[in-house]
């Protein structure tokens, strides 16, 4: 009987192993890391604003030129980011942005400005020190003949995205 009880255990022992094994045969596995690269922040910071300077009342549109560095016209902006890595340039749409003097509400307290442009055009790149400057122009629509004389300001947002 001690023999019987002996061998059954050894039966139940080679089947479990043999179990064993052909299941850590059918099974695999491979490790993986997660990883992340963080980057620096990007900024937007304005140096000047959009200058259309002095003009008379009937006056002809006038065009700023973002040019290629800053001005007493252009806008100026310096773009602070992670070095050497590229950006979009999102300018105002046309029409969007009026200059308005005593609160504005009628065209004669109102001066259009559009087809904003800049420099870089439509995407810049950050330099290796971490910052590049934007420089952006745009047009001012005609002055009417009977433009409410006077100081014309009107805001406007340029976006840089990654």
């Amino acid at each position: 009987m001690r023999l019987r009880n002996h061998l059954i255990q050894l039966l139940i022992t080679t089947i479990a192993l043999n179990t064993a094994v052909y299941y850590k045969a059918l099974a695999a596995s491979a490790v993986a890391q997660a990883v992340q690269t963080v980057i620096a922040v990007l900024s937007i910071s304005k140096i000047s604003d959009l200058n259309f300077g002095t003009a008379i009342q009937g006056s002809l549109p006038k065009t700023v030129p973002p040019g290629t560095t800053e001005n007493s016209e252009n806008a100026s902006f310096t773009v602070t980011g992670e070095p050497n890595r590229d950006y979009a340039i999102h300018l105002p749409a046309n029409g969007s942005i009026k200059m308005v003097t005593s609160n504005g509400g009628s065209s004669d307290k109102e001066i259009g400005v559009s087809n904003f442009h800049s420099f870089p055009l439509g995407t810049g790149m950050i330099g290796p020190g971490g910052t590049q400057n934007l420089f952006i122009g745009a047009t001012r629509n005609v002055i009417l003949r009977n433009q409410v004389p006077g100081d014309y300001a009107g805001s406007f947002t340029i976006t840089v995205v990654y």
